[in-house]
């Protein structure tokens, strides 16, 4: 297929394919004429992935590249690659410093996330933001502790087991990748917008509870 119909088919304008051309993200295809090349489903698949990966995903194009690399490289397991996925996911934090409350709340996480058996790279960046998140809970006041989060967490773990074999199952690499990515970052927008959904009507209900006066009492004769 000519360039033309690979934007038709990847939803990715013309300019972007030239220019992920250019910088070695999406391979060449197969030069016809000077200014001419057939471009195949490789291309389209890659074209996804690299639109998922930044549209959906948010990922910068150095965090693209690496990703791009792990999924290229055969040498690297899916396990590797997919944490090169969620590790571009979020920047995180450098817990360690001035800061003796997230220090503390640092080492709670670790503690919790071991005592859970949950395995962690120390360097990924989700476990510093939840330290960070607890922090800030406690000093608005909310007294919260990792076991209140319990629930939440097994939920969590018996959902992620079905979602990355779902992912590892698909036909290749890139699929396996777009469909982490696809289903890490669009699920935690689902399960947000429960939750602020959620809010809502438990609000409601607490207002007109309120203000709804009690049944009269007659004394009895």
């Amino acid at each position: 297929m000519k360039v033309s119909e690979l934007s038709t088919r990847s939803g990715v304008p013309i300019s972007s394919i030239k220019y992920y051309l250019r910088e070695g993200l999406l391979q060449s295809g197969v030069r016809t004429a000077t200014n001419q090349a057939d471009y195949g489903e490789p291309h389209v698949r890659r074209l996804r992935l690299i639109r998922s990966m930044t549209e959906i995903g948010e990922l910068s194009l150095a965090r693209v590249r690496a990703t791009l690399a792990a999924v290229d490289d055969d040498t690297v397991t899916m396990h590797e690659t997919f944490g090169a996925v969620m590790h571009g996911l979020d920047d995180g934090l450098d817990p360690h410093g001035a800061d003796p409350d997230l220090t503390a709340a640092h080492d709670e996480v670790t503690a919790w996330l071991t005592e859970r058996h949950w395995h962690f790279d120390p360097v990924a960046p989700a476990h510093h933001r939840l330290a960070e998140l607890i922090t800030t809970m406690r000093r608005f006041g909310f007294p919260v502790s990792l076991t209140d989060f319990d629930a939440a967490a097994d939920h969590a773990e018996s959902a992620a087991r079905g979602e990355v074999a779902y992912a590892r199952a698909k036909e290749d690499r890139a699929a396996a990748v777009e469909t982490m990515i696809v289903g890490t970052v669009v699920i935690e927008r689902v399960l947000l917008e429960i939750r602020r959904l959620s809010l809502e009507s438990a609000s409601f209900d607490l207002e007109n509870a309120e203000a709804t006066p009690p049944p009269t009492s007659h004394p009895t004769d």
